[in-house]
């Protein structure tokens, strides 16, 4: 919250913006058991690559809170008992998906350089690494913790919340990568952060 007090109005509204696609993109999904396939990785990666870190983070954040406080923008439970859904550290994560992104690229850029689509697509799978991170590690403590769901192994949580993603968010990785190296060619993510 202290963080949207000290930005910008255009800046609070682009926060806004990705908080909100973030939400959509959690209702576009695919069902599969425990954590459900979203565009919600998609939404990050990008708002880090238009936002850079900072604000990027800030809108994951956002959308993290406006669930948190029973807005029902996640795929599964809202309020503060969301924070026990299994696929609530993919959430977390989303937050540092941003981030990196969003410093990645912008890092890659120093000195005025253009920035590829090789290096969009590095920076959101470092971002995508940090989100199935967080994720799969918090899923095991929900499942094997709190859950204490029977054959809970190692395995069988990377199987749910790995193997059975990661192919989709190799994609949506190289969607962003593409989105993102036309919005810079464009001129529209200069324009945006204007």
């Amino acid at each position: 919250m202290i963080i949207l007090v000290s930005m910008k109005i255009k800046s609070m509204v682009l926060v806004s913006i990705f908080a909100v696609l973030s939400a959509v993109g959690a209702r576009l999904m695919i069902p599969v058991p425990f954590v459900p396939f979203t565009l919600q990785t998609l939404v990050c990666m990008l708002a880090g690559f238009v936002l850079g870190p900072r604000l990027g983070a800030a809108a994951m954040a956002l959308y993290m809170l406006m669930g948190l406080i029973g807005i029902p923008v996640f795929t599964s439970t809202a309020g503060p008992a969301a924070i026990l859904a299994p696929s609530f550290g993919y959430i977390i994560g989303f937050i540092g998906c941003a981030w990196i992104c969003g410093a990645l690229s912008e890092r890659f850029a120093r000195g005025g350089r253009r920035v590829s689509k090789l290096q969009y697509f590095a920076a959101a799978m470092a971002g995508v690494i940090f989100v199935y991170v967080v994720g799969v590690a918090y899923l095991y403590v929900i499942l094997n913790w709190y859950l204490r769901a029977a054959n809970a192994g190692v395995w069988r949580v990377l199987s749910i919340g790995f193997f059975a993603t990661i192919g989709g968010d190799v994609i949506k990785a190289a969607l962003a990568a593409f989105i993102a190296e036309r919005l810079k060619k464009s001129g529209a993510l200069a324009a945006a952060m204007k």
